[in-house]
Parts: structure tokens; sequence; C-alpha cells
């Protein structure tokens, strides 16, 4: 073989062994960045979770405060307009024990900020599905409440000597706010435990 050969060859050899090299370069910086991306996921979901359970545990709890009196006013503004006495304020005070309708607050800065990180992404699935069921059911009975609120409470509504018909409305209104916070009690207590599993199984 001629030197003008093996140099040749020795040549050849150097650029596939310079190929290999690059390729493992490319391939090791890939999958590197690869699991620094999925780390920084798995991280994000972890906090994300962490987020959404506190939330829910305060909403539940806010939830849970009120359930007995809406229940309880339901039945008494029932009771104050089916009586044959005269619908006045004192006795609504009275005989109701009215002190407010008392709507619920729900916090959702968790389900802000998860949408706003699109880190509802990098959860389970059927977990994403069931927390973005809560928060829709929050946010019906949040807009149940503010409609109500805005329609019943004027000042013409408080400058009426007849409060009957406030009272009916209050009445109609708790009928649908006694089968939603039934309903989402439930929700907490299904979804609560399955983000805290997953936050187990993550730690």
């Amino acid at each position: 073989m001629s030197l003008r050969s093996r140099e040749h060859q020795k040549s050849l050899l150097n650029v596939i062994l310079e190929v290999i090299l690059i390729s493992i370069g490319v391939f090791l910086a890939l999958w590197a960045n690869n699991w620094h991306e999925e780390r920084e996921h798995r991280a994000l979901a972890h906090s994300t979770l962490r987020n959404f359970a506190d939330e829910l545990r305060t909403n539940q709890q806010a939830v849970r405060n009120e359930r007995q009196y809406h229940d309880t006013l339901a039945r008494r503004l029932h009771e104050f307009l089916i009586s044959n006495e005269p619908p006045t304020e004192e006795r609504l005070q009275k005989s109701v024990q009215f002190k407010g309708v008392r709507p619920i607050t729900f916090d959702h800065t968790a389900w802000d900020l998860a949408l706003a990180t699109q880190a509802l992404s990098y959860l389970k699935p059927n977990l994403a599905f069931d927390i973005s069921k809560i928060y829709s059911a929050q946010s019906d009975i949040q807009t149940l409440q503010n409609s109500f609120l805005a329609s019943a409470f004027t000042p013409a509504t408080f400058s009426s000597d007849n409060i009957k018909g406030l009272v009916a409305a209050m009445e109609f209104y708790l009928l649908d706010v006694n089968q939603k916070e039934p309903a989402i009690l439930q929700l907490y207590d299904k979804v609560i435990p399955e983000m805290d599993q997953a936050l187990s199984i993550s730690n």
C-alpha cells in the first residue's frame, strides 16, 4: 500500500471518529437537556399539586362553615313565607334569625397560576380533570351568588316595606345553593385524598 493510500485511509478514519464523537456529544447534550426539563416539570407538578391541595382545603372549609347555616336559613325562610303572621323585617330578624345570605368566597390563585404556567399538562390526566371539575363547580356557585346578590340586594329592595318578595327570592336562591354545596363537598372528599396520594408518591 502506497504512502498516499495509507494517509487517505488514516484521514477517513479520523473523519469517522470525529463524526462518532460529535454524535455522542449531541446525544449526551440532548439527554441532559431532556433530563433537566423533566426534572423541572416534576418539580412544577409537585408544587402545583401542593398549591391545589392547600387552596382546595381552604375552600372546602369555607363551604363547611356555611353549610348548616344555609340549610337552616332555607327552612326558616320557607316557614316565614307560609306563616299567617305579617311579613315584617322585625319578624324576619327574630324568627328566621337572618344574618345575611353569607356567600362563599372561593380562592382560585392556585388555579390561575397553574393556567399561567401550563402546569396542568404535567399532572396525570385523570387528576387534572378532577381538579378542573372542582374549580368549575366553584365557579358555578360563585356565579350564582354574584347574580343573586346583584339582582336582589339593591336600594329599591330595602326601600320597600314589603319584604316578602326578597324572602321568596332568597328561598329560591338557597334551593340551588343547598344542592350545589353538598355536591362540591363530595368532590372535595374525592379529589383532595387523590392529590395527597400523588404528593406522597412524588416525594
